[in-house]
């Protein structure tokens, strides 16, 4: 006899039937024959999760808030810990609890990966909540002791913190599955291997401006609110973040330069300096005589003397008489300044040059600027060539 599709159908949902009945008495049966065991065991699990809240609320309304008021940086360290120590609590009574009850088939194993991978799972975030304010910890160190590299430091930190709860997820997970669970998963990640080949790839530019964020903190060139000049960008550092470096030019503009450019690029860092050395010229009069020209020397070393505060102490102003230019006798010098901001140096080099203006006028001396002297040559006709165009434009 030859049973149609539709018989061979209903026969399948029949035979499937039969056997999920089957199996459903089973655990009846089961359950019948260990009902004082599931009975102790759902107690256990009951008085486990009681004993769970009571610690709980114990630590968050009485011991942690005590302690904060003491030592507030370690309330919170413990604080971040309650959570996933407490929940150890119903998990070591539901594992004590199982082992009254004798589970059918595969149930037990089961039972036990399950409470062992969540056991894990709250090792990894209690150890996750342990790096989170162990790093605030540090940060908070580093605005004490350094807040000039304060935001430096803090992103370094926030950095390392990000690769490591990722790195300690992922092998976590891989634990999980392969060692508890007896997932095969190495051909998972040779072939994630490959997929990471190919997004590495694509992301090549992504990946260089985060080393070259590694290099641009390890190295501590420069912080943020620094003046500093990178190939043809010049300004004050905002923001140093994981993919680039944002600059305020001079004149406003805001400029994002790619950390892998600033890694690989010569950066001129102006507030670091110890110190300002400014080059300076003022040009006399060819009428200027010697005697003026030692007073005018003599002027601008005292005036150098006058603004010790703005000077460095071993070195304040050097100058000489220089050059004989075609216009002008060149006093050609340099003055050194303290270590200050690009502004205060600004002021200074203004404050110089307004006292120097003000001194030379005093004594006499006169600035040069560009003058050409045109001799004529009388023509032969008697009449130089500017007498004619003069008595030309008379008549007219």
């Amino acid at each position: 006899m030859i049973k149609t599709g539709a018989e061979n159908s209903r026969f399948d949902l029949v035979s499937l039937w039969s056997s999920w009945e089957k199996e459903l008495g089973t655990y009846g049966q089961w359950m019948e024959k260990n009902s004082f065991g599931l009975l102790i065991f759902l107690l256990g699990t009951f008085t486990a999760l009681l004993l769970f809240l009571f610690v709980l609320l114990f630590l968050k309304k009485i011991l942690l808030p005590r302690l904060q008021r003491k030592h507030r940086r370690m309330a919170e360290v413990w604080g971040s810990l309650a959570l996933p120590g407490t929940f150890l609590i119903p998990l070591a009574g539901v594992s004590l609890s199982s082992h009254l009850v004798s589970f059918p088939g595969n149930l037990k194993l089961y039972l036990n990966k399950t409470l062992f991978a969540l056991f894990v799972i709250l090792l990894l975030n209690g150890a996750l909540r342990f790096i989170h304010n162990l790093n605030d910890l540090l940060v908070e160190r580093f605005r004490t002791k350094d807040p000039e590299s304060y935001n430096m430091n803090k992103l370094l930190m926030d950095l390392s913190r990000s690769l490591i709860k990722l790195a300690i997820w992922v092998f976590g997970t891989i634990f999980i599955l392969q060692d508890i669970f007896g997932l095969h998963i190495t051909a998972l990640m040779a072939s994630a291997g490959i997929l990471g080949l190919g997004i590495a790839f694509a992301a090549q530019n992504t990946i260089g401006n985060l080393f070259g964020a590694f290099s641009i903190l390890g190295s501590k060139l420069f912080k943020v609110g620094d003046w500093i000049k990178t190939g043809n960008v010049e300004g004050i550092v905002e923001q140093i973040g994981f993919r680039s470096v944002r600059i305020r030019a001079f004149e406003g503009r805001l400029m994002d330069v790619p950390n892998r450019v600033i890694a690989d690029a010569q950066v001129e860092n102006f507030s670091n300096r110890e110190y300002w050395r400014e080059h300076f010229v003022f040009s006399l009069t060819y009428q200027t005589d010697m005697k003026k020209m030692e007073r005018a020397l003599q002027i601008l070393e005292e005036i150098g003397e006058d603004m010790e505060e703005l000077m460095l102490p071993e070195k304040r102003a050097s100058f000489t008489f220089l050059n004989c230019s075609a216009s002008s006798l060149d006093i050609d010098g340099y003055v050194w300044f303290r270590k200050m901001s690009w502004f205060e140096m600004r002021s200074a080099r203004g404050c110089f040059n307004r006292e120097t203006v003000k001194r030379f006028t005093e004594n006499g001396i006169e600035f040069a600027y560009p003058t050409t002297t045109v001799y004529i040559a009388p023509s032969s006709g008697g009449a130089s060539p500017a007498e004619k165009v003069i008595s030309k434009s008379e008549t007219q």
